[in-house]
């Protein structure tokens, strides 16, 4: 049986295939993650979790606190779903809520008496690896002698590899001013280093 030559056969274009959890922003996973589906905040979580752990270590200076806080961070934020609104801030969102925990973690006793008594050096290392930690030491300790206001800058531009816009929006302030708190707490860094 011949086809009608003016009649063709239309073959129906394939459906676009919906993008994985892994290729979505992180405003669509948080809605997703709104909704209920749980796999998508795990998504937030497995790619936001170094980086807020690194910027929360060096705000406080010691890893097992440092991840408590960062652990606390995403639970405030899954905390936060409800009120969420999608408007591509969510890094400065996060950041927020990590610098808030940092902050009252700081402010605890213990959290300042643990950020003090650092482990010690096991014999075994060489000289070269025992002058590195207590140089890595030595910052972490100016670090917590900085105002929270620039120690904020400094951990968000070298922690969390911020750029000046980012770490404004983050922290609410002009980008003139991030310039400027960053300026005053590397020559503060650099005054106690060299007295230490």
């Amino acid at each position: 049986m011949a086809l009608h030559p003016e009649l063709t056969i239309v073959t129906p274009a394939p459906l676009p295939r919906a993008p994985r959890l892994t290729e979505r922003s992180d405003d669509e996973l948080m809605l997703l993650a709104r909704g209920g589906r749980d796999e998508a905040f795990d998504t937030l979580i497995r790619r936001h979790q170094r980086p807020a752990l690194r910027v929360a270590l060096r705000y406080l200076g010691e890893a097992a606190l440092a991840a408590d806080v960062a652990q606390n961070s995403f639970v405030a934020l899954l905390r936060a779903l409800p009120d969420y609104r999608a408007n591509g801030q969510f890094k400065a969102f996060l950041y927020r809520i990590l610098l808030n925990q940092c902050r009252m973690a700081r402010r605890s006793e213990r959290s300042l008496q643990r950020a003090l008594d650092q482990a010690s050096i096991a014999p075994e290392q060489d000289a070269h690896e025992v002058l590195l930690r207590e140089q890595r030491r030595d910052v972490e300790r100016a670090l917590l002698c900085l105002s929270d206001k620039l120690r904020e800058v400094v951990v968000l531009r070298f922690g969390a590899d911020f750029n000046y816009d980012e770490i404004g929006e983050t922290l609410g302030i002009p980008t003139g001013t991030v310039k400027r708190r960053l300026f005053t707490a590397k020559a503060k860094l650099r005054e106690m280093l060299e007295e230490g």
